[in-house]
């Protein structure tokens, strides 16, 4: 339920602020790219790329189910985690333009019976939308204990708002930006009690009719589903299994939706038109309002190859045994949305945005392999110096394999948060190896070998990034805390 991607402003361009359009590739050209991220890359689930009216690329890769061998079909309904938050921001912005909500309406006000009276019964809307709203979230990760426990009970949403959205406050309302899934579920309760309709209607009779969006609902766990894609994840080991259960009740109007490509798309689409909002209601809804997030959005500005800019809306969604990503960008009308059923979050992001990238104009370069599929099993079975020893034995092969900035730093912090901090520390050894002039890979350094109680070394790294970018705050942040950590052999936490 947490986004994978992050991004910066959004403002509604005009011919100026990017390059004019450019002849987008061919279908064919879309297909090769997508093919080597499944060849290579493993990716399993469906894709839809379009411009404007007319759809590039449509197509599905892999199982939709593995016990039973049956293939992905572009035509396949997934359940898209967050990327719930885009619909529901849509529907809590027409029950705005209608005079339904109010953005400056309060959870006092909405929710008195939880809230009134309450630290948080002065959250609005607006916050509530914009991730500002200052309340506790649930675990962020799903190897916390509450997911394996309360998470897999059945709640009805207002006893699931008074048991695990208390009414204290982190911060003051509109202080900080927090990604907030609770935030989000808020609103599902307060478009019921503002309406007097269950959310599944609310988003049925608001969105998915109006869009012509026919395959799409809120996941019950209980209804037959046809053409639903089974999710799958991967142990560290590569192991495909089930993933774990977690309630549907416990994702509602943060992540309980499923949908198609094909609806998404329809989705998109509607968004041009006044279907579902008007043009400045839209506007205001993907305008950034905090850390680059607008009402429902992550909002971005990109540099392409060329030095043009473009201007993308986005959300990424995941639940265990699947992702999203679904992209958007006003200034050609372009589209890129991705369903994964093999919850393979990184992959998912890294593909859409190679895919938005070369419909605006960047060479298409096929997908390389990941040093992850090969590195991450074999660290895990057999340990880090085998890990070690076939990354530098990788010979005539290595140019077959992602060695970028990007693929090194994250595999480290796949290994970091695990708590493999050997692994973690070789990992990002290799990075400053392949970019010494990068503040980055000595910044992730000086981390991994913080955390493994390295601390001479660690402020050695941090030192060189500072050196090589000046402005690194987290570099700078970190040598100011170890002034109190303790000295070579003792524990950093």
């Amino acid at each position: 339920m947490r986004p994978i991607a992050r991004v910066c402003g959004f403002v509604l361009l005009t011919c100026s602020a990017v390059a004019l359009a450019k002849q987008p590739p061919t279908a064919d050209e879309l297909r090769r790219l997508v093919d080597s991220y499944a060849d290579h890359r493993g990716f399993n689930g469906t894709v839809l790329v379009a411009r404007g009216d007319q759809v590039l690329l449509r197509a599905a890769y892999g199982q939709a189910n593995v016990e039973w061998a049956t293939p992905n079909r572009v035509e396949g309904r997934y359940r898209v985690g967050s990327l719930s938050k885009p619909l529901v921001a849509t529907l809590t912005m027409q029950l705005v333009q209608q005079g339904t909500l109010r953005l400056d309406g309060t959870l006092g006000e909405y929710l008195p019976a939880l809230y009134a009276g309450t630290p948080a019964a002065k959250v609005t809307v607006a916050q509530l939308l914009s991730h500002t709203s200052g309340l506790a979230d649930v675990p962020g990760r799903y190897t916390d204990p509450w997911w394996q426990t309360a998470a897999r009970r059945s709640y009805a949403p207002m006893d699931f708002a008074r048991e695990w959205i208390k009414p204290t406050l982190l911060e003051n309302p509109g202080q900080q930006w927090r990604y907030n899934n609770n935030g989000f579920f808020l609103l599902g309760l307060l478009i019921e009690q503002a309406t007097g309709q269950p959310l599944a209607d609310n988003l049925q009779e608001r969105i998915f009719a109006p869009a012509g969006m026919a395959a799409s609902g809120v996941f019950n766990g209980s209804s037959v589903l046809e053409r639903l894609a089974e999710g799958y994840t991967r142990t560290a080991e590569g192991t495909l299994v089930q993933p774990q259960w977690i309630d549907p009740s416990v994702s509602f109007a943060a992540a309980g939706i499923y949908t198609t490509v094909d609806d998404l798309y329809r989705f998109d689409r509607a968004l041009y038109g006044e279907r579902l909002l008007s043009h400045d209601t839209r506007r205001q809804m993907l305008t950034a309002q905090a850390s680059h997030y607008g009402f429902g959005w992550n909002v971005d500005d990109w540099t392409l190859p060329d030095g043009a800019r473009l201007q993308v809306v986005s959300h990424t969604g995941s639940v265990p045994g699947y992702q999203s990503y679904y992209l958007r960008s006003e200034s050609h009308e372009d589209c890129v949305i991705i369903l994964d059923n093999f919850w393979q979050g990184a992959l998912v992001v890294t593909m859409g945005q190679d895919l938005m990238e070369v419909l605006n104009g960047k060479p298409m370069q096929p997908a390389k392999r990941s040093l992850d599929d090969l590195l991450t099993p074999i660290a895990y079975r057999q340990g880090p110096k085998a890990m070690t020893a076939d990354y530098e034995g990788l010979g005539v092969r290595r140019d077959d394999y992602d060695h970028s900035e990007r693929a090194l730093n994250a595999l480290g912090y796949t290994f970091l948060r695990a708590g493999r901090k050997d692994e973690a520390v070789s990992v990002f050894e290799w990075g400053v190896a392949a970019y010494p002039g990068s503040a980055n890979t000595h910044d992730s350094l000086g981390e991994a070998y913080r955390a493994a109680g390295r601390l001479d070394e660690a402020r050695q790294s941090y030192r060189t990034a500072l050196k090589l970018d000046p402005a690194s705050r987290s570099a700078r942040a970190a040598l100011e805390a170890m002034g109190t950590d303790k000295q070579p052999g003792g524990s950093s936490d």
